[in-house]
């Protein structure tokens, strides 16, 4: 099966596959699909790490990374740790 949105991304199959395993992002997307790294559990020293691995692995295929923008956070100066967005 071929769609749209698998050709936009260079993909010769519709799947995504969402891992913490460096490995199986590389066997995913080597079949090709989108392997998709889950990382935030990562500090950034270890997802340096295991990106650099993922690109010596992978065979220049696609892949991504799955990243959250927390809306609050401990440990933030100053403040509550509750980030508000600028109002326009």
């Amino acid at each position: 099966m071929n769609t749209p949105l698998a050709r936009e991304l260079g993909l010769e199959v519709p799947l995504f596959a969402s891992t913490r395993s460096p490995e199986v992002v590389v066997e995913v997307s080597r079949a090709g699909g989108m392997g998709v790294l889950g990382a935030i559990h990562l500090s950034a020293e270890e997802l340096d790490a295991q990106l650099t691995w993922i690109d010596a692995h992978i065979g220049g295929k696609p892949y991504g990374v799955d990243t959250v923008m927390p809306m609050n956070y401990a440990g933030r100066g100053g403040g509550s740790g509750h980030w508000k967005a600028p109002r326009s």
